[in-house]
């Protein structure tokens, strides 16, 4: 292996069989991840293929690099999330970090929902996070993420190092389409005794890339708390450059409101391109 070549830990190619249903074409896996067999819980679409992580340690540690390669085929589709919170632990020496990257491409008219559990990060945690997209400009692409800053059950709030997360989303013949970056301080935060911060402690973040879609019409959508019957919750949303879709920002009081806010999201979503909402089991 060249000394430039990154080893991934987790590796998945999907294809369309000649039925139109996603399958597994390519798998491998390195600890500490590992993938669940391909599921298909949707009654009304059995194209959709439903994938779990999981991860064999208890957590990201000091030096850990977990890097993920995903390739979806065209007119895949895939909603992928994994089986439990990821753990970032205590990493008390000056300068120690957890880092993971993803390398994703989705191609025409392919589908992905990728739909993480919370990040929960302990006191001197550090996590430095890479994700490059590459789709097709059929594609779409759903992105959430879940953030926890302590161990909210032992009062631990905010005692972390720092989280840094870029995002970069291209399409696959190498334009630009848009970049985010994201630093969330823990100990140097200034805001966490504000009533924003103190009172809505969970932070979740989601992109969405919709081709053609009236992108105002979802984002009222996603922000009518009360057809969603969702409680506790601020939230903000701005459409992307060049109408390539959506970044929506949320707080909220707890773990439950937040991942409630985020299947109607994405439930929101598959309305507006008519398809299944999520099944009642996840």
């Amino acid at each position: 292996m060249d000394a430039d070549e990154k080893r991934y830990n987790l590796e998945l190619g999907l294809k369309c069989n000649r039925f139109g249903q996603t399958i597994l074409s390519h798998q491998y896996t390195a600890y500490p991840l590992r993938v669940s067999p391909v599921f298909y819980l949707d009654d009304a679409d059995f194209q959709r293929a439903y994938l779990y992580v999981m991860s064999t340690s208890p957590g990201l540690l000091a030096q850990d690099e977990l890097n993920v390669s995903l390739q979806l085929a065209d007119h895949t589709s895939v909603y992928l999330t994994e089986q439990a919170a990821t753990k970032v632990h205590s990493m008390p020496i000056a300068g120690s970090k957890a880092t993971t990257n993803y390398e994703i491409e989705i191609g025409e008219g392919a589908t992905l929902e990728f739909v993480p559990e919370p990040l929960i990060f302990f006191t001197d945690a550090t996590l430095e996070q890479s994700i490059n997209i590459k789709i097709h400009p059929t594609g779409r692409l759903f992105l959430s993420e879940m953030i926890l800053p302590g161990r909210l059950a032992r009062g631990e709030l905010y005692q972390f190092n720092h989280y840094f997360s870029r995002l970069q989303v291209s399409s696959t013949c190498g334009e630009l389409w848009f970049t985010d970056a994201m630093r969330l301080e823990g100990k140097e935060n200034l805001f966490t005794k504000t009533n924003l911060f103190a009172s809505s402690p969970m932070i979740g973040n989601i992109i969405v890339v919709l081709p053609e879609i009236n992108l105002e019409f979802v984002s009222k959508n996603v922000e009518n708390f009360e057809a969603a019957n969702c409680s506790g919750l601020t939230v903000a949303s701005s459409i992307l450059p060049r109408n390539k879709g959506l970044l929506i920002r949320a707080m909220a009081s707890g773990t439950h409101e937040l991942k409630k806010f985020l299947k109607n999201a994405l439930n929101c979503v598959r309305r507006s391109i008519d398809q299944p909402l999520l099944p009642n089991d996840l």
